[in-house]
């Protein structure tokens, strides 16, 4: 006859209340501690927790090709010990451990934060002694040379071919540029006194230059470049002072708008630009202090005060005064005198021969006369 030996079994997911020493059991359902499990009781009685032993909970788990990945299945690896694909998630590592006689560092490899998209390194086939590893667009890896030297050009000379690890000194050229280095910083730039050996061109709209002494060896200085196509630009130089806390300005141009004159100005408050302008608040004429040299001189709009008395040489009379019945007389050679008649009788003008002069007088003596 016959025997079937059964052991503990339940639907659920529990154990039984008791179980033997040695006692086997088995729970059918899914999930729980014993879920789909095979235990038996603890070696020291049924009244500590049994041991799990198997069960279809693990055994499916095994239940899939060999080397191929599976979602919550164990790995398997094949005939070949290989599998397919293996995966690490939320940014775990891939530790590689140094031989275990020499401590318990390792080498891990894992994912950035945050990847954008799904990137796939597929490493090169051969070995390259001494390269290094590049990737292109695509993640495919290859290996490249390591650069040993570095090539350098200027704007005059030949290009110079440096090997890595040689010293490359940026030498600045006296009284032109300096350079200094410090803290991997190279500064370039400009000593406190710049000799410029060749031209200089300054392009901009304004040049600043904080001197207090302008040495200029050129004795003609060229002022509005720009005036060739027309005569629209004032030409001169100006200077800015303070009154009272009102800067203003003074100098001498030539005004374009006025036939090309020269003139000397003060007290404008009006900062010129291109031109000056005559109608700017407080502009005024200014004093110009100096001896006129020419073979003509016009004057012309006005009056001549405030000097000495013109020599007749000069075109002038020699005298700053002159009494109401007066004439000019010549009773010595280059010389005007004002000859008053004096006003109290009336006189006519005598000429005296001897002394070859003119003078007025009432008496007429015994000489003869035609």
């Amino acid at each position: 006859m016959a025997q079937t030996m059964k052991i503990k079994r339940s639907t659920g997911t529990g154990k039984p209340s008791a179980v033997a020493q040695g006692e086997l059991f088995y729970a059918y359902g899914s999930g729980g501690t014993y879920g789909k499990r095979l235990a038996i009781g603890n070696v020291n009685g049924g009244g500590d927790t049994p041991e799990i032993i198997g069960g279809a909970f693990f055994t499916d788990m095994l239940d899939h090709t060999a080397g191929t990945l599976t979602a919550s299945s164990a790995l398997l690896v094949d005939a070949n010990s290989q599998i397919d694909t293996l995966k690490i998630k939320a940014q775990g590592a891939l530790e590689l451990a140094e031989a275990s006689a020499n401590g318990s560092n390792y080498v891990s490899l894992k994912a950035p934060a945050s990847v954008s998209a799904n990137i796939e390194y597929t490493l090169p086939g051969t070995i390259t002694n001494n390269y290094f590893l590049k990737t292109d667009s695509n993640g495919v890896l290859s290996w490249g040379e390591v650069a040993t030297t570095v090539i350098i050009g200027a704007d005059t000379g030949s290009n110079d071919t440096v090997t890595l690890g040689e010293t490359i000194n940026f030498t600045g050229t006296s009284n032109e540029i300096t350079t200094a280095v410090s803290n991997n910083e190279i500064t370039i730039g400009l000593p406190d006194d710049v000799v410029i050996a060749g031209n200089l061109t300054v392009n901009g709209t304004t040049t600043t230059i904080n001197t207090a002494t302008l040495d200029v060896e050129d004795s003609l200085i060229k002022l509005a470049k720009a005036n060739t196509g027309s005569d629209s630009l004032d030409i001169g130089i100006y200077g800015v002072y303070d009154t009272s806390g009102t800067d203003k300005y003074s100098g001498f141009f030539r005004d374009a708008s006025d036939s090309g004159k020269w003139k000397l100005f003060k007290d404008n408050q009006s900062a010129p630009g291109n031109t000056v302008d005559p109608s700017g608040t407080g502009y005024a004429v200014a004093t110009l202090v100096a001896h006129l040299e020419d073979s003509s001189v016009a004057i012309t709009g006005g009056s001549i005060t405030g000097i000495t008395d013109l020599a007749v040489a000069d075109g002038g009379t020699g005298i700053s005064t002159m009494n109401k019945g007066s004439v000019l007389v010549a009773n010595s050679a280059n010389t005007l005198t004002a000859v008053d008649g004096g006003g109290s009788t009336d006189k006519f003008l005598f000429y005296t021969a001897s002394s070859d002069t003119i003078s007025w007088t009432n008496t007429i003596d015994g000489g003869t006369y035609s």
